[in-house]
């Protein structure tokens, strides 16, 4: 784990790194997961859940000094339905229902260019 604040000119390169090193680990009887930039932590094949999500990002404004507060947890990881809700929601009439929202893809890319600029960008 880095100690250090990371020079600006390859913080996006750290970022990533620091990312496959941590993150992108492989499971037993497995290969690792392809990462690239436009890999995303929301959506796609392997998205990860609210809890995991949340690990990350906050370990990520920390270690990488970007300021989060342009950064909204909800558009990557939308409240997730559990069995309670989805029982109550079905007793419920339709006007108390919660619709379902789509997350929206948060790349490591996304990640890398807001460690450059030092604060979430993407806001």
């Amino acid at each position: 784990m880095m100690d250090k604040k990371p020079d600006n000119a390859d913080i996006g390169q750290q970022v990533f790194d620091w990312y496959d090193a941590k993150w992108n680990l492989r499971t037993p009887f497995s290969k690792k997961k392809p990462l690239t930039s436009d890999t995303s932590l929301s959506t796609g094949k392997y998205p990860w859940i609210w809890e995991d999500g949340l690990e990350i990002m906050e370990e990520y404004f920390e270690l990488f000094n970007v300021d989060s507060s342009g950064f909204n947890f909800m558009r990557y990881w939308p409240q997730e339905i559990g069995v309670t809700s989805a029982v109550l929601g079905w007793l419920c009439p339709r006007s108390k229902k919660r619709k379902y929202q789509e997350p929206e893809a948060l790349t490591i890319a996304m990640m890398m260019e807001s460690a450059r600029a030092g604060r979430w960008l993407y806001g």
